[in-house]
């Protein structure tokens, strides 16, 4: 069986798409966990239980280094009455802020 240049160019492919999915699994379970401890720092409760990825795009770091930004969006209640959608942003593995709007304090 002769192995030929098209053959592990598609292989490469397939491995570094699965290597990509892979890796915003583990990014989307961190901003996850910062997600909920920071609705329970502001006494607001996370609705779903979920993220949902919003946008994602290459942006340099400090060092000039080229990074993805992604963007979550998630939902949250603060009197258990209305729903509210809050984002949280990332840079790499790194939390660069959160964003809720204006909401009830209950």
């Amino acid at each position: 069986m002769w192995i030929e240049l098209s053959d592990l160019f598609w292989l490469a492919l397939t491995a570094c798409l699965c290597l990509m999915w892979w890796q915003n699994l583990k990014v989307r379970e961190y901003a996850t966990r910062q997600v909920r401890a920071y609705c329970q720092q502001q006494d607001v409760q996370l609705l779903d239980e979920s993220i949902a990825l919003k946008s994602m795009k290459p942006r340099r770091n400090s060092k000039g280094l080229l990074e993805l930004e992604r963007c979550y969006q998630f939902s949250f209640t603060s009197t258990g009455d209305e729903r509210y959608n809050g984002l949280i942003r990332l840079s790499g593995r790194r939390v660069q802020g959160f964003e809720l709007p204006p909401h009830r304090i209950g």
